[in-house]
């Protein structure tokens, strides 16, 4: 006799006992954070496929221009700027780095003078950390000079006329320049050596070194060394955090020495009625003034 088929009925879960905690599931932070991550890692990955894209198509050129000799010249770049002087006209050659992207090029003559730009576009460094445009020039030395970079080192030697040097990260040297002059930088040395005039140094972070001036100095860093020396008109030089030495010329000076935390050593001769002065300061630093 064959037995009646008794239909099985679906299983049905077993309740959790009464009070027990519920099974751990994946709340909001976790999904959050999930998410972050699958984002974070595709960026990743997208910056390392544009970085050897950009390694991959890195070369450097140059390329020559030339420009009729002018009162007044302004650089402008994002790279290292060299400026020489030379008799006739205004000769630039400029270096472009480039990979995915390259640096652009613009010179503009006026009544006023010649402005030579050599920049990649700002927002461009996302996609060319290798973009950078550098100057090399060569100008008639009685020639009003300014130079900006905004990443790289600037150097003038020459010079008769007056001179703007700055930079936003590189150091910025001047040797034997006769005009007016004035140097800053952000972050990196400074340096002088030979200038006929006024100096007026500046740095945000780096030191300073100050050699033969024909008139007054005015040397400030926030953090760095200063040294000084050959100096024939008054002196300010003032670290926030660093030592400070001046190297006088044997004659008598108005002198203050002054420090927060460090020694102060007088050896040069002073004299309140004298017709020059010299301050020397620091924050955070030894304070020196020494006898040639």
């Amino acid at each position: 006799m064959t037995q009646p088929t008794i239909p099985l009925s679906p299983e049905t879960p077993t309740p959790a006992p009464e009070g027990a905690p519920p099974a751990p599931g994946r709340g909001p932070t976790a999904r959050v954070l999930l998410v972050a991550g699958v984002v974070l890692g595709a960026v990743a990955v997208l910056w390392v496929a544009v970085f050897l894209v950009d390694l991959a198509l890195s070369r450097t050129t140059t390329q020559h221009a030339s420009y009729a000799a002018t009162g007044s010249v302004e650089l402008v770049a994002d790279g290292d700027v060299t400026v020489r002087v030379a008799e006739g006209g205004v000769e630039v050659d400029r270096v472009a780095h480039s990979g995915l992207t390259a640096p652009e090029y613009e010179a503009r003559e006026s009544a006023a003078g010649l402005v030579v730009t050599h920049e990649c576009a700002r927002w461009l460094w996302v996609a060319s950390s290798r973009c950078s445009g550098d100057l090399e020039v060569t100008l008639p030395a009685d020639t009003e000079l300014v130079v900006r970079s905004s990443n790289g080192d600037v150097l003038a030697t020459g010079l008769a006329g007056a001179a703007d040097l700055r930079s936003s990260n590189g150091d910025v040297e001047a040797t034997e320049v006769t005009g007016d002059l004035t140097l800053d930088t952000s972050n990196g040395d400074v340096q002088v050596a030979g200038a006929g005039a006024d100096v007026d140094v500046y740095s945000s972070n780096g030191g300073i070194e100050v050699t033969d001036v024909g008139g007054s100095l005015d040397a400030v860093t926030s953090n760095g060394e200063i040294e000084v020396a050959g100096v024939a008109g008054d002196v300010r030089a003032e670290s926030s955090n660093g030592d400070v030495t001046v190297t006088g010329d044997g004659e008598p000076v108005v002198l203050t020495l002054e420090t927060s935390n460090g020694s102060q050593t007088s050896e040069g001769p002073t004299d309140p009625a004298a017709d020059r002065t010299v301050e020397v300061r620091s924050s955070n630093g030894d304070v020196a003034y020494l006898l040639p």
